[in-house]
């Protein structure tokens, strides 16, 4: 099995039945289980991980239908670039606290959630 630093992979609440797939890699360890939390609710198996850095490296051994992705150096167009062309047909969502140009942000598909994080927000994504 290959490792990443700072993954872990929590077990899935959906009883295994679960068909969808997301990727959540955000440094703040509440975020990212919040986001977990919803997202498993939501039926998805999630992949969680804590290094925003690694996971590009992630995303090129797994295909995932959802990203949510936060942390240090993803709040650049730069790297919303690198995740779309990495996964490009998974639904991104990158938390962050700075404001992206929202035009060019629509034309890679990419989406934002702002800080301090909201969960109803992520929740009203979905719905």
């Amino acid at each position: 099995m290959m490792g990443f630093e700072g993954w872990f992979a929590p077990a899935a609440r959906s009883g295994g039945l679960a068909t969808r797939s997301a990727l959540v890699v955000i440094a703040d360890p509440k975020n990212a289980v919040a986001v977990t939390l919803v997202l498993q609710e939501m039926g998805l198996t999630v992949d969680l991980g804590s290094e925003p850095v690694y996971a590009l490296r992630w995303l090129r051994r797994a295909r995932y239908d959802v990203i949510v992705v936060g942390g240090p150096g993803v709040s650049t167009l730069e790297f919303a670039a690198r995740l779309r062309e990495t996964a490009a047909e998974a639904r991104i969502i990158l938390v962050t606290e700075q404001d992206l140009p929202p035009g060019d942000l629509d034309a890679l598909g990419v989406e934002t959630l702002g800080l301090p994080f909201d969960v109803n927000a992520l929740v009203g994504r979905f719905w």
